[in-house]
């Protein structure tokens, strides 16, 4: 568990290294490294800014099948993980949570056709 949050540590280290965070404006920007195009870490990041709430980080580590979740506060700039997982075993289910007509109904549909 702990070298899991470290790993996901240095996967914030290197997403706030590409884009960087102004405190003037309160926000994500391109850094020069990242409008560079120097950064590749082979990790997938996505940012999401929704207004009232704080800044939220999703890094994924494609290679370890890991996903990490990060709130990072507008104000101070205070990151706090929200989740670490591995999305190993959940990648390999068939379905999960699916309304009908699930893929296994849809998959028999399609082998009767």
């Amino acid at each position: 568990m702990r070298q899991r949050l470290c790993l996901g540590v240095v996967a914030l280290g290197f997403a706030v290294v590409a884009w960087g965070w102004d405190w003037n404006r309160g926000e994500a920007v391109a850094s020069p490294i990242a409008q560079s195009g120097l950064v590749n870490t082979g990790l997938i990041t996505h940012v999401q800014d929704v207004e009232g709430r704080p800044l939220r980080v999703i890094i994924i580590d494609p290679a370890l099948r890991v996903m990490g979740v990060y709130d990072i506060a507008k104000d101070t700039g205070e990151i706090q993980p929200k989740s670490v997982r591995n999305i190993s075993a959940d990648l390999r289910m068939l379905e999960f949570n699916s309304s009908s007509p699930s893929p296994a109904e849809i998959q028999k549909t399609l082998d009767r056709q």
